[in-house]
């Protein structure tokens, strides 16, 4: 925070009413936090149980700025005013979270102590749970001091978190399918978004440069946490973990370019047509059922146990049709979210 600027604010009611370089700003940014790239790597964005706990009303971001970096700037110098004690309370709701230093801005308002109405932004923190979307409970006695491998990037967020069940494993390495088509990604998103305010926000206000860098930002967030967790060439391991989205099978594509997949897949096609922008997803583009085989026939072979995950109830392994490798495994446990195979003999 400045010494130099004066802590009085005015009570600012719309954004329209900030100098034009926060407003792009702020509009960008809410573009930008892309929960689903945090979901591909297993992390998510704290949702607020009561209020706002890291507010900023509008009247503190009220200045002149030269551009939207520094307009930027200034919200990040508001929200290290508020995120401590913001980040008490997200505690308090959220005991095995682990907050990291990343957020994801809404709009939010609030009524004063005075009775008047405050308007500002909320800032929700990145954050890993013991469990998610994966129900790892589950699992204990597959990851238990046992050397593991995870298929995919789906569970970096509790592979890191120190109450998941992965920090009892004897080792833990991850695949990553995802940080090779990091710029595929955002250029995507940055498509996507574009295409929204082009068509839809009458000042067109989103800065193309300020939403890549925020969007590269958290893909360096991530990668730093997950620094010695990802691998490439994994050599030993006893249990290989395969997180699993289940998609309708509308959405089931192939190895193909996120682009390619939103154009030509009759699902998200639809959904550009009806302008359902927030409805299209990158998640079965970048975990397709290829490169799922692909990673099953590679190194679940050479494992004690392969362990399937699903993010919701799943059919039975052999109504998956479109995966492949299913016959060469015997299934030692069905449940709804977890299966346990092992090489047939």
């Amino acid at each position: 925070m400045s010494f130099f600027r004066k802590r009085e604010e005015k009570n600012v009611l719309h954004i329209d009413h900030l100098n034009p370089m926060m407003k792009r700003a702020i509009k960008t940014l809410i573009d930008s936090g892309v929960p689903e790239v945090a979901r591909l790597y297993g992390f998510r964005y704290l949702i607020p149980r009561l209020g706002e706990p890291m507010f900023v009303p509008l009247g503190r971001l009220d200045d002149d700025f030269k551009d939207v970096f520094e307009a930027f700037n200034r919200i990040l110098e508001e929200v290290n005013e508020v995120k401590f004690r913001g980040m008490e309370t997200y505690r308090l709701w959220y005991p095995t979270a682990e907050e990291i230093e990343h957020f994801r801005f809404t709009f939010y308002s609030i009524v004063s102590q005075e009775g008047g109405m405050k308007v500002g932004i909320g800032a929700n923190p990145l954050a890993s749970l013991d469990q998610d979307l994966f129900k790892l409970g589950g699992v204990e006695e597959y990851v238990v001091n046992k050397k593991v491998l995870i298929l995919t990037p789906a569970l970096v967020g509790q592979a890191v978190n120190s109450q998941s069940v992965l920090s009892k494993a004897k080792n833990v390495n991850l695949l990553d399918i995802v940080s090779e088509r990091r710029g595929e990604i955002i250029e995507s998103f940055l498509w996507l978004n574009k295409s929204f305010h082009d068509k839809y926000d009458k000042d067109r206000d989103y800065d193309v440069e300020l939403s890549r860098m925020y969007m590269q930002r958290l893909f360096d967030v991530i990668s730093k946490i997950a620094s010695g967790k990802l691998v490439k060439s994994p050599s030993e391991y006893e249990t290989v973990l395969l997180p699993l989205f289940i998609f309708p099978k509308r959405r089931i594509v192939g190895n193909v370019s996120v682009m390619e997949a939103w154009n030509f897949n009759e699902e998200f096609a639809e959904m550009l047509r009806q302008a359902r922008f927030h409805d299209v997803e990158v998640t079965p583009v970048i975990y397709n059922y290829e490169v799922i085989n692909e990673l099953v026939d590679n190194y679940a072979p050479r494992a004690e146990n392969l362990v399937i995950l699903t993010d919701q109830k799943s059919p039975l392994l052999e109504r998956l049709d479109f995966l492949s490798w299913t016959k060469g495994y015997k299934v030692i446990k069905d449940g709804e979210f977890t299966k346990i195979l092992q090489p047939a003999k």
